[in-house]
């Protein structure tokens, strides 16, 4: 896949997901052999990916993500986000840098850089 339109498409899906909490459609962007890389943790297959997004997604969380901007080079988006995260009235703002490559219309490698904001 190499048009910019339709690999950026794909980065949108995945954060209106997100933003929806919607654990089938968020995992619905990802392919079977994804990986999601953070500093604390690498998870390959969609399994153990489901499994970081179900912790994101329980109950009394609420967390979304804004795109800030994107640049796209070939079949990888470079994004920068801002994440807000409510928990138990306690809220946390967050700049990511994340790399999302794209593969046959799903994520095939996402990489997140995450620094908390004062």
């Amino acid at each position: 896949m190499s048009d910019p339109d339709a690999v950026l498409a794909v980065v949108h899906e995945h954060l209106a997901a997100f933003n929806a909490a919607d654990l089938d459609r968020v995992m619905a962007t990802f392919a079977e052999d994804a990986s999601f890389t953070t500093a604390e943790q690498m998870l390959v297959g969609r399994r153990g990916i489901a499994e970081l997004f179900a912790q994101a997604f329980a109950p009394g969380v609420n967390a979304t993500m804004q795109l800030q901007q994107a640049v796209v080079q070939g079949d990888t988006v470079a994004c920068e986000l801002r994440e807000t995260i409510s928990f138990e009235g306690n809220d946390a703002e967050f700049g990511i840098a994340a790399f999302y490559t794209v593969r046959d219309h799903h994520l095939v490698r996402v990489k997140v850089y995450r620094d908390q904001l004062e």
